[in-house]
């Protein structure tokens, strides 16, 4: 005797709560997402993942309605803390002054340690406003609990 399964294709909660996602709200988890190397970076290093992060936006930014024009619909700011570790600081990513900021942060007299990027997309369909995600360098409480609370507070400086 041969029992019969019925199958059922019920969508995850995951697949349901992404449809309901806006466009731009999609990105920024999908740009939160994969595998994270927790790994100690330069100033140097911070800035290239920077470059890349804005670039990786850029390049499929007409794809959510976003302009290619960067600061105007999405930034990218390079997420740091003290030697001590008990502040955390954001200093934005620029296009074409990255001289500029290799000097602010790795200057005579300056010491920090680059943790991750915190980026910001204006998403238009949900009144303009800004969404923010980071990427964290480092994979520690520490770190993930700093880049979280900057995020809520809203204060990466994009706004």
């Amino acid at each position: 005797m041969m029992v019969k399964t019925q199958h059922r294709e019920e969508k995850s909660r995951q697949k349901l709560a992404a449809e309901k996602m806006t466009p731009v709200q999609n990105l920024v988890r999908s740009l939160q997402s994969g595998q994270l190397k927790s790994e100690l970076r330069t100033v140097q290093e911070s800035i290239h993942a920077a470059r890349a992060l804005a670039m990786q936006i850029e390049s499929v930014s007409t794809n959510y309605g976003l302009s290619k024009k960067y600061a105007e619909d999405f930034h990218v700011s390079i997420a740091y803390m003290t030697p001590d570790l008990s502040t955390l600081y954001t200093w934005p990513y620029e296009p074409g002054k990255e001289a500029e900021i290799q000097q602010r942060l790795s200057g005579p007299g300056t010491c920090c340690i680059p943790v991750g990027l915190v980026f910001g997309v204006r998403d238009r369909k949900q009144g303009g406003g800004w969404l923010s995600g980071a990427r964290p360098f480092l994979n520690t409480p520490l770190v993930r609990l700093a880049l979280q609370q900057r995020l809520e507070e809203n204060t990466i400086g994009i706004h």
